[in-house]
């Protein structure tokens, strides 16, 4: 913990991937900075990222990047990402033994499968550049002096005290997964200092749906589905047949759960289903997109014809999870015991419709406290995108998850995180610069 005397620079409050970086970048430039974290230990929320194996960036160029972001804010993006790229981040990471692993067309997962390594590896370069990071720091108000100077009122293990400094950097997150730090301050006291803050709601978040057999496949996984969101129909069963296109379309993995349906194709739907303010959807789930239905078709009865007394799982074994064909046989009314050349060309269609287009009715997300991320926050009408410096407080910046800015899946939010925390910290530096407190006059 710093001494009461000392002088601080540049505050940055809450040690995720944001705010490690911009102590990261601050301390670099050579201001004295301080990383304030509530947490007994940092950046949590990086660590878990992935299913803990930590989807830290992604291999697309800028351009690329901003395009599939997914957020209408992304083209703000643009001075964050030239401040700190991914280049930058795999150079860095790989200077303590962190390498990245391509998967699934663009996504840089740890090749390790730690997101701890990761963190490790930010905590560790931040320490090296001079950054001082203090767990255990609940800071409950912040202040703007008549110097200019901020006023943090705080706890630092339990116990009151005040720092103050020159420039701060709030890097707080949102309002998801609380258990991991978040707790939702950061707005507050945006909106102290005159800032906007947009409605906040769930994002990448899982979908709860009517259908109760979903929850009867809890666990189970399947690895390549185009999941399909329509608008529902005025009754709210099914898509609305006068719909000309869909909401929202994503190809990647689907898990189905015990509130529901998750899995990455469908957290990343589940930006559109909360954006739109829906409380219904119709989904669509393909599970053999690279198949048409004729295709696929002919793959069925191949496998009919080459096991005619097998039961329907053990003649399509290998295509499709038993416990997944089993449900389509319920579904289909099919007895158990039923062989494949007792399968009726009615029932093979049926089946072949439950492949390529199996209905949920969506009736909405599991919770802000679960979902990924948080979308909407501090709006960036107030804020100067070259610097994160907002222009109603100078010397007071924001960035990461807090900013109104989300991402879809595939390392966007930790890269624009990294990237908006480095630019932030460095440009707190820069204004810190030659006019820190001396030695004695922080109370």
């Amino acid at each position: 913990m710093p001494a009461e005397s000392a002088a601080i620079g540049v505050a940055v409050i809450g040690a995720g991937g944001a705010g490690l970086l911009a102590g990261l970048a601050s301390a670099r430039a050579g201001a004295r900075t301080v990383l304030y974290e509530r947490m007994k230990s940092p950046a949590k929320k990086v660590a878990i990222s992935g299913g803990g194996r930590c989807n830290f960036s992604n291999s697309l160029d800028p351009r690329q990047f901003i395009k599939l972001f997914g957020d209408r804010n992304a083209p703000l993006l643009g001075h964050s990402l030239r401040a700190f790229s991914r280049d930058d981040l795999v150079e860095m990471l790989a200077k303590y033994g962190v390498e990245g692993q391509l998967e699934r067309n663009y996504r840089l997962y740890t090749k390790s499968g730690k997101g701890t390594d990761v963190v490790r590896a930010l905590v560790s370069e931040f320490e090296e550049a001079g950054g001082e990071l203090v767990t255990g720091a609940c800071i409950r108000e912040v202040a703007r002096e008549p110097d200019g100077s901020y006023l943090l009122r705080a706890e630092f293990g339990g116990v009151p005290g005040e720092r103050r400094a020159r420039t701060v950097v709030v890097t707080t997150g949102g309002l998801s997964y609380p258990a991991t730090g978040s707790t939702g301050d950061g707005y507050l006291w945006a909106r102290r200092f005159g800032h906007g803050v947009t409605d906040l709601r769930a994002a990448l978040v899982g979908l709860t749906v009517e259908e109760a057999w979903t929850r009867g496949l809890q666990g189970l996984a399947w690895p390549d589905a185009l999941a399909t969101l329509w608008p529902p129909a005025a009754e709210g069963g099914g898509p609305d047949p006068g719909a000309r296109r869909p909401l929202a379309e994503e190809r990647a993995e689907i898990v189905f759960t015990h509130f529901g349906i998750s899995g990455p194709a469908i957290l990343d739907v589940s930006n559109v289903f909360v954006a739109r303010g829906l409380t219904r959807a119709a989904l669509a789930l393909d599970f053999f997109p690279d198949l048409s239905r004729e295709e696929l078709d002919r793959n069925l009865l191949d496998r009919f014809q080459k096991h005619p007394n097998r039961g329907l799982a053990r003649a399509l074994e290998g295509l499709m999870p038993a416990r997944l064909l089993d449900h389509f046989e319920s579904m289909l009314g099919l007895e158990p015991d039923t062989v494949a050349c007792r399968v009726s060309r009615e029932k093979r269609l049926g089946l072949l419709d439950l492949l390529k287009r199996t209905a949920l009715s969506v009736t909405g997300t599991r919770g802000i406290e679960y979902g990924e991320v948080t979308a909407g926050g501090v709006e960036w009408k107030d804020l100067d995108p070259a610097t994160l410096e907002s222009c109603l407080s100078p010397g007071l910046y924001f960035a990461g998850e807090i900013l109104d800015l989300t991402g879809r899946c595939g390392g966007f939010n930790l890269q624009a995180a990294f990237s908006t925390g480095y630019l932030a910290g460095r440009s707190a530096a820069e204004r810190a610069g030659g006019s820190e407190f001396r030695d004695g006059e922080n109370p």
